[in-house]
């Protein structure tokens, strides 16, 4: 890991000699939470600080208008390493313009998912830890971002974006040699302001599980309306596909128990409803309802995710909430599985 991040600091430096450091953008989030869960067993009053984002963003213009991103993250929300806490490139590609005319671009390199990506630039409570992120990364149903190549356009009139991604379909943490690669579509659609309506497809296969089941689909929706200083609301809804075993091995869809259905494809299908409403001018109440059926045709494999905060304001680059978030979980869910109810306050600075 050490030689990871050195080795990303020295192409920094190395990069940062083509042109001016005043030219570079450096921006970052820092996330930080205090939290008192409560669980049936009578673990009650469990009491924890956390730290579960830290971001450095680095954007270096290149010629021609061309853009050099890298994204370091630190965080203890993470599976990949057994120190609780360590840093990883997150992301680090180029934006390539200059071989278009107009609102194109090439992007290669260790990219971001494409429908995370856009769904972050107008869902702004990441930072209220795992629960408050999108339903594909807390739920591990998408790697944030991956190594590949991406087109991307926007459609004529402003009516819109679209995005052609290929890639490895491993993640940033995997190293995939096998000859099957991962392909999504993305679309969003803005015919009359503040509506939007979004559509993704993303199939690809595991390269370890049989033929017949090694299938790996996404399938996406999001409608939203974005009312500025006022009310914003979304709907999202997601249908999946895994084989069984893979489901294990990669912690998909929340640590599910499928270890009856090994050898099988078992399908998914989930929904998540949002909320934000101003309720001054520093402050907004946020409502969330998450619903997952891990495994469509077997009963108790389900899960609902209920999340309320009040957020102010603090300063233009600092913000607090107060967050409420209740997990219930079907009956034969996993062993290990519990309902569990959780009151912290999050805060977010930016800088």
């Amino acid at each position: 890991m050490k030689k990871r991040v050195l080795c990303a600091l020295f192409y920094i430096f190395s990069c940062s000699q083509a042109f001016a450091l005043s030219d570079l953008e450096i921006s970052g989030e820092l996330d930080a939470s205090v939290g008192v869960s409560t669980l049936p067993t009578g673990e009650r009053g469990n009491s924890n600080f956390a730290v579960p984002g830290l971001f450095l963003d680095i954007n270096a213009p290149l010629k021609e208008e061309n853009v050099l991103t890298l994204v370091f993250e630190g965080s203890e929300s993470k599976t990949s390493s057994t120190e609780r806490f360590d840093v990883k490139v997150r992301e680090a590609y180029v934006d390539l313009v200059s071989l278009f005319a107009g609102m194109h671009a090439v992007r290669f390199g260790l990219i971001p998912q494409v429908w995370q990506e856009a769904q972050y630039e107008t869902y702004h409570y990441r930072f209220l830890e795992r629960d408050a992120w999108a339903m594909t990364e807390k739920w591990r149903y998408l790697n944030p971002s991956d190594l590949g190549i991406s087109f991307m356009s926007e459609l004529s009139q402003n009516f819109g974006e679209w995005a052609l991604t290929f890639s490895n379909g491993e993640g940033a943490e995997g190293a995939e040699e096998g000859s099957h690669k991962e392909a999504s579509l993305f679309l969003r659609l803005t015919p009359v302001e503040p509506w939007s309506f979004s559509f993704g497809y993303t199939r690809g296969t595991y390269e370890l599980y049989g033929e017949g089941v090694s299938l790996k689909e996404r399938i996406q929706a999001l409608m939203m309306y974005e009312g500025h200083g006022a009310v914003t609301w979304g709907l999202e809804l997601l249908a999946t596909q895994d084989p069984a075993d893979g489901m294990t091995a990669l912690d998909i869809a929340d640590d599910v128990d499928v270890s009856a259905l090994s050898g099988q494809a078992v399908k998914g299908q989930a929904a998540s409803l949002f909320t934000v409403i101003s309720t001054g001018p520093k402050a907004e109440l946020m409502l969330r309802y998450d619903y997952l059926n891990a495994v469509v045709g077997e009963d108790g494999k389900n899960l609902q995710t209920g999340l309320a905060s009040l957020a102010y304001q603090l300063t233009d680059d600092v913000k607090a909430a107060l967050v409420v978030d209740y997990t219930k979980y079907g009956e034969s869910f996993s062993v290990s599985a519990r309902d569990r109810t959780k009151i912290s306050i999050a805060g977010q600075a930016l800088f």
